[in-house]
């Protein structure tokens, strides 16, 4: 069970690092661009143009969150992406030669280098979760050629609100992460099992989020 909530807590902060919280089913619970009242931001990065100049994408995306992040402090960007979207920076001609001397100087040939090759001042990592609701519905965390870039290390730009739980005992009480209960069933047949999570991470500073595409 505790699984199970902690995957639709990383679902919802998911969704909060896109600026769009989505429900199980794929209905929007909040769009924090409306709420807001901003323009969300795209930087097409190009890879499918061997003459594009990726470091200056990254700059464009490192110079919108700078500005954006309004007196609010980080202690650097990174960048989940999709496989496609890491396979086409990697080697784009622009970007393989820094990969290749990331390979080396990192000393990690042989090892699994898709979960922080830094580039022009941002950390790539690519980030292939999969979550499928009760009807069977997969949904991939990164659509196919995108990526998501954010700061890290802010203060309060980041949030996950807790409420209480949906318990009588719990009313007007401090929210706490996890509720569990258990409760016997007619005739002592056994043992009923509930527990539930109400939390809703959101990013305060939705102007942040940068979407990248191919």
């Amino acid at each position: 069970m505790l699984n199970i909530l902690d995957q639709t807590l990383e679902y919802l902060r998911m969704g909060a690092l896109k600026g769009i919280i989505l429900d199980a089913d794929g209905t929007t619970l909040y769009n924090l661009y409306t709420q807001f009242g901003i323009s969300a931001k795209t930087v097409d990065f190009a890879l499918d143009d061997e003459d594009t100049e990726v470091a200056n994408k990254c700059s464009e995306v490192l110079r919108h969150i700078e500005v954006n992040l309004k007196g609010e402090q980080m202690s650097g960007v990174r960048a989940l992406v999709s496989s496609g979207f890491y396979d086409a920076l990697v080697t784009h001609p622009k970007v393989e030669k820094a990969f290749a001397n990331y390979l080396v100087n990192g000393q990690n040939l042989a090892g699994d280098y898709r979960k922080s090759f830094r580039y022009g001042g941002i950390v790539f990592e690519e980030y292939v979760a999969t979550w499928t609701d009760k009807d069977g519905t997969a949904r991939p965390a990164i659509a196919a050629n995108e990526a998501h870039f954010f700061p890290e290390g802010t203060l309060d730009t980041f949030q996950t609100v807790v409420s209480p739980g949906n318990f009588m005992e719990t009313a007007n009480t401090i929210g706490l992460p996890y509720y569990a209960r258990q409760e016997a069933m007619d005739f002592g047949q056994g043992i009923k099992f509930h527990a539930e999570s109400n939390v809703l991470p959101i990013c305060a500073r939705p102007a942040i989020l940068v979407k990248g595409t191919i």
